[in-house]
């Protein structure tokens, strides 16, 4: 279980959801924020339409529901994909420690900065039409200054992240590995340009 880089200065409470439970409802009142213990939770956004719109894939170890803190209600649904548990940081409690904590606000604030770059750059990623190029891009984006990418977890949650499918993803990599752009070695994939 990865941690935050910063300090809620609460407690958390726990909550459990069976796989296609609802941990919050969009339009629901807000409570707080949350961390993924165990599990897979799916954010998504109900269209005039009554279309579901899936906006993101929550992971162990990941915060979300951020924007409630500052919001009355929750702006989608959580969805359980698995059987979850979640962390429940209480929202009056967490911003009464960032008003006596400035420094606690500060790191919160650098987190949110980070993963905000993080979703602008996924979202210029899937406008990239060929399945090879978007791989090769978000390689460029996201490897160290060595040009190493260790994958954080299953290549099908890379495919899910850039808007391929897995099948789609695999022939990229092969693909890229083969004309000599990439070599994989395990979770690790080094950009090695002919």
């Amino acid at each position: 279980m990865s941690t935050f880089p910063f300090e809620l200065g609460v407690d958390p409470t726990r909550r459990t959801v069976p796989a296609g439970g609802v941990l919050f409802r969009q339009g629901s009142v807000s409570v707080g924020v949350f961390q993924l213990v165990s599990g897979r939770l799916r954010l998504m956004r109900s269209t005039p339409g009554g279309a579901d719109v899936p906006m993101h894939t929550v992971r162990p170890g990941e915060l979300f529901a951020e924007a409630s803190l500052f919001s009355s209600h929750y702006h989608c649904d959580a969805v359980a994909l698995d059987n979850c548990e979640a962390r429940l940081y209480p929202k009056a409690a967490v911003l009464r420690h960032f008003a006596d904590r400035p420094e606690a606000l500060w790191a919160f604030t650098q987190e949110l900065a980070h993963r905000l770059q993080n979703v602008r750059t996924r979202l210029e990623i899937k406008q990239i039409r060929s399945a090879t190029e978007r791989v090769l891009q978000y390689l460029r984006l996201m490897s160290d200054s060595k040009g190493v990418w260790q994958r954080p977890g299953p290549l099908k949650h890379l495919a899910e992240d850039i808007g391929l499918t897995h099948e789609a993803l695999y022939r990229a990599l092969a693909k890229l590995e083969r004309e000599g752009w990439i070599h994989r070695s395990g979770a690790e994939i080094r950009l090695c340009p002919p």
